[in-house]
């Protein structure tokens, strides 16, 4: 009956509800247009003295500075936000092929499910809340029932409408509780679904990503393998191919060279010995021709000794004597027979080739340079 009795209330007082709804919207309704056809005053007159903060205050407006700004550093700023661009939709490739996506949409599941985990949470502690009222309520007007049943004979008139107002609110708390209940034990239901939601996606994005480290290391350990191949391949064609050739190509390029400068030296030891052969059939001619001279010179050179012998000791006075460097230089240049040793005959001969050969290699490399 309470029950009954609290519907026609409600029923009540829903029609005066949407009629006070229907006069606001009518009132809002018929203002408008009061508004709208209101006479509004007329604007200040600007103040001169103003000016110059109004300047001042919009030259600092951020449109004022982005209007300011250079061609080269607009072109930059674009670039910039392209390569970010470029950048996400690098990364997002990348996680598309890697299949990291479907990781990040469990993550995004998992991160709703805890939102609503935390409104579910959030509706079973207001149940909870409202239940224990609920209780409250119902304990305190039981109480004060039995307190009323244990004078039941001496009951007043207000007595009675004591006890049976508490009758009947006892009643409606019993219809509340059980309804808080209810609601309670809905949302601990809503929020322990949420929850093994939760737990299975945090489960399945573990295991997924387990999955996914396992193959990005399987790929990582191929490449790795890959790289080791590819450097040994480059190993063995640097060492067994192209550094035979460059070998081959630098020893060609040095005996070309070596060939030039023999050729070289061949040639100036030509040009030696001819002149050496002629000479030597200019000596022998003259030789052929003055026998009896070199004969009595031999004799003169066998008992007299050379100029350069009696001068050797005495080198000052020979370089500070005129006829003395004469006199050496016709002797040296001379037809006159002296008696050698093999040994000092090799010395000399040995002395000349060395000279020769020290020549020759100095203009071999003064041609090299």
């Amino acid at each position: 009956m309470q029950r009954s009795i609290l519907a026609s209330a409600t029923r009540t007082a829903m029609p005066r509800m949407a009629m006070r709804q229907l006069l606001h919207d009518a009132n809002t309704t018929s203002a408008a247009p009061r508004r709208s056809y209101s006479t509004s005053p007329p604007p200040p007159p600007p103040d001169k003295d103003a000016s110059p903060a109004r300047h001042a205050a919009a030259a600092n407006l951020p449109s004022t500075a982005e209007s300011r700004r250079s061609a080269l550093n607009l072109q930059f700023s674009l670039a910039m936000d392209r390569l970010q661009a470029r950048a996400l939709t690098a990364s997002q490739t990348l996680n598309d092929v890697t299949g990291y996506s479907a990781i990040e949409a469990i993550k995004a599941d998992n991160d709703a499910i805890e939102q609503s985990l935390g409104a579910a949470q959030a509706q079973v502690r207001s149940a909870r809340a409202a239940y224990k009222t609920s209780n409250t309520k119902r304990a305190a007007t039981q109480r004060e029932v039995t307190t009323l049943l244990a004078r039941k004979d001496t009951w007043s008139p207000g007595d009675l409408e004591r006890f049976t107002e508490l009758y009947r609110t006892d009643h409606e708390l019993e219809g509340a509780v059980g309804a808080a209940q209810e609601a309670l034990t809905e949302a601990e239901a809503t929020e322990q679904s949420f929850n093994q939601r939760l737990n299975a996606g945090i489960l399945k994005r573990y295991h997924e990503e387990q999955i996914w480290s396992d193959r990005i290391r399987r790929a990582s350990t191929w490449g790795t393998w890959g790289l080791m191949g590819m450097n040994f391949v480059l190993f063995v064609l640097l060492q067994f191919f192209a550094e035979p050739w460059r070998r081959r190509r630098l020893v060609r390029g040095v005996v070309e060279h070596e060939k030039d400068v023999l050729e070289g030296v061949r040639t100036e030891m030509e040009a030696l010995k001819t002149d050496l052969a002629l000479k030597m059939d200019a000596a022998l001619r003259a030789g052929q021709e003055t026998p009896a001279a070199a004969a009595e010179e031999a004799e003169v050179t066998s008992v007299v000794p050379t100029p350069v012998a009696q001068t050797a000791a005495t080198w000052g006075e020979f370089l500070q004597d005129p006829a003395r460097w004469k006199a050496t230089a016709t002797d040296l240049c001379s037809e006159r027979h002296i008696d050698l040793r093999m040994k000092d005959a090799t010395t000399l001969v040995l002395q000349g080739a060395m000279a020769g050969a020290a020549i020759v290699g100095s203009i071999a490399l003064l041609a090299v340079r």
